[in-house]
């Protein structure tokens, strides 16, 4: 069963490969300095640093001078990361948290941290640090400092043979791709997207970018399984989101991409990019762009799941939360409860004496709408307390 007719998937996955190929074809930046740098005043130095002392004044200010603000945008130049990289607040690798002692607060919430970016993302460089190991880059789903090391600047000669129309699309994580000569190239995750040269029943063989001595971006083939890949757009199924997002359950929770995990809003752009299904980076802007959007936040905890149950598309259907996303995936067929996939770092509780801590889960897991309710510290209903909305992607029609 499909849950969108093959011509409108037809035409999603046309209307991915064009956001995807953005930067490209941009003249130069669109990420205006405020935005930019927007949080640099809002973050004012008041946080603490991987040791979890404060970062102080002094460091602080190192951090706003490398950034260049004055001179932004200083670079209009297409590129391509040929390795997974972090995009950051800052030009820096050193996290950012606010007081560690809040629940909620501390390792992981890197806050200088805004997103994994796989191997084989087009970007479009607009700016460079004042140590020039960084880069400002604007991909299609997120902008941020990439380090310098992980691009390589794309030519006219390479987008043209990159940009071949037909894309492989991974479906298992950590896929090492190695050369005919068996040397590695990179390795990477569900979520990346590489050309496809030839197809065979032995193998996939796809272009890979690497980075030469001058730091242009060169061309070479790997193959891989069609157990690891498949050409995207994938059939949009039910039982086929079921395996792909079997290969990522149980996955660590990473914010913001950190370490190469995913977020909650992360796990679901990556399980949806092999079908073509473009959905932005933040949770907020999945529940209100990704597709028809369905505002509960006046309901009660009876109606909201009640109008859930009655209107939401099993695999096809988000369930928005206050800073939270996942994927309805139908009814537990013991209980009827809705059954929740989502990447989560877990569920919030409170002592006899009223101070909040977590449960921690921190990794993608299926649920229902009432996870840790079993536990006496954790409020029965939070859950959908905590629920805004719900959203049939693009393409999707209610159940009614």
């Amino acid at each position: 069963m499909r849950l969108i007719p093959p011509a409108v998937q037809a035409d999603l996955d046309a209307e991915f490969n064009e956001r995807f190929f953005s930067p490209w074809n941009q003249p130069g930046a669109k990420i205006q300095a405020e935005e930019a740098f927007g949080d640099v005043a809002a973050r004012s130095g008041e946080g603490y640093a991987e040791n979890l002392l404060p970062i102080g004044r002094e460091r602080w200010e190192e951090l706003v001078e490398s950034l260049q603000r004055e001179s932004y945008p200083s670079l209009a130049r297409t590129a391509i990361t040929v390795r997974n990289t972090a995009c950051r607040e800052f030009p820096t690798n050193r996290p950012f948290f606010l007081d560690p002692r809040r629940a909620g607060e501390g390792y992981p919430f890197d806050y200088f941290q805004r997103s994994a970016v796989w191997a084989g993302t087009p970007l479009l460089v607009t700016h460079v640090s004042a140590d020039g190991a960084w880069y400002f880059a604007e991909a299609g789903f997120v902008a941020g400092w990439v380090q310098a090391q992980d691009i390589a600047w794309a030519d006219e000669w390479f987008r043209t043979i990159y940009r071949s129309g037909t894309y492989v699309a991974l479906t298992q994580d950590k896929v090492t791709l190695q050369d005919e000569c068996g040397d590695v190239l990179t390795q990477t995750h569900i979520g990346a997207l590489f050309p496809l040269t030839v197809r065979t029943d032995a193998g996939i063989r796809i272009l890979v970018p690497v980075r030469d001595g001058s730091g242009a971006a060169r061309v070479r083939s790997a193959v891989v399984s069609p157990a690891q890949a498949a050409v995207k757009p994938l059939p949009l199924q039910p039982g086929r989101i079921a395996e792909l997002a079997n290969h990522m359950l149980g996955q660590l929770y990473g914010w913001g991409g950190l370490n190469e995990n995913r977020d909650c809003s992360a796990a679901l752009r990556d399980l949806f990019t092999p079908f073509g299904i473009w959905l932005p980076r933040h949770s907020a802007a999945q529940a209100k762009e990704g597709g028809t959007f369905h505002d509960l936040a006046g309901l009660n905890e009876v109606e909201k799941q009640a109008y859930l149950l009655r209107q939401g598309v099993p695999f096809y259907t988000l369930v928005w939360f206050k800073g939270h996303i996942g994927l309805y995936l139908g009814t537990d067929p013991v209980n009827g409860e809705p059954m929740l996939l989502h990447d989560t770092w877990g569920v919030r509780t409170t002592d006899w004496r009223g101070r909040e801590g977590r449960a921690l889960i921190g990794r993608l897991v299926i649920t229902s709408l009432r996870p840790g309710e079993e536990r006496s510290d954790v409020k029965p209903g939070e859950f959908y307390w905590n629920m805004l909305g719900m959203t049939v992607l693009h393409g999707g029609e209610p159940k009614e």
